[in-house]
């Protein structure tokens, strides 16, 4: 039996309690909000405070359970205890269960905005992920809604028309995690509002099971070891660890 640690994104928190609570070994979950990550310097940072909160032999490893995720994750350092990361761009990947199944949705349709329950009931504003294009649109819209309220938020964004713009299909990824009518209904509303083709597809959660029952082929996971930062690589393995 090994102790861990998963530093996770609230919007994968049903799916890793659900194996937190099956698994063999012992698993300590701390959540971070999932709208971080439209900051990445922010998240990056409270991530570091949290590895460097684990004491010397609190945990057999801690587990990043994030992608890349717009460059958050990068620079995140371990001092005593490794760190193991999934090889993923970011949360859609961990929903789909493969880069290669990432990679192959990306390419036949770069403007997806992707819905799940886990993420929706969790959302401040109601929408889902734009992860198949970069983020600066959806940090327009969290910032509309704080400011605004979600209704006059979709009023400007429909004025602006960037939501025509830049997405063209909506996604809703069942997770397997409860009830997920009502949010299914929410994503496919939103598509037709917004004249975007709608699909449903089956999510996969073979890389975060595999992740926390310490399963970490190196192929799919990155195991930082003490002393080690994490850093970009310019090959499909998409991180490396760099001694410090």
């Amino acid at each position: 039996m090994s102790s861990y640690i998963a530093l996770t994104c609230s919007a994968l928190a049903r799916s890793i309690y659900g194996m937190a609570a099956a698994s063999p070994h012992i698993i300590t979950v701390r959540l971070f909000d999932q709208g971080l990550h439209n900051t990445p310097g922010n998240l990056r940072q409270m991530l570091q405070a949290a590895v460097d909160a684990v004491e010397p032999g609190e945990a057999d490893a801690i587990l990043l359970v994030y992608g890349i995720c717009g460059t958050s994750t990068l620079g995140v350092r371990t001092r005593h205890t490794p760190l193991v990361m999934p090889r993923a761009h970011d949360c859609i990947t961990l929903y789909l269960g493969s880069r290669e199944r990432y990679e192959e949705e990306f390419n036949a349709h770069p403007g997806t905005y992707w819905y799940s329950a886990d993420y929706l009931e969790r959302s401040k504003s109601g929408g889902g992920l734009g992860a198949s294009l970069p983020g600066v649109i959806d940090n327009v819209y969290e910032d509309y809604v704080a400011r605004y309220g979600k209704d006059n938020a979709d009023y400007l964004m429909e004025v602006m028309g960037e939501w025509g713009k830049h997405y063209t299909r909506a996604v809703f990824i069942d997770t397997d995690q409860g009830d997920t009518e009502q949010f299914e209904r929410i994503a496919h509303t939103q598509a037709q509002q917004r004249g975007w083709l709608y699909e449903r597809k089956q999510g996969n959660r073979r890389l975060l099971e595999q992740l926390i029952s310490g399963e970490w082929s190196d192929d799919e996971f990155l195991v930082v070891p003490p002393g080690h930062v994490l850093r970009q690589a310019s090959d499909s393995g998409l991180i490396k660890a760099v001694p410090e």
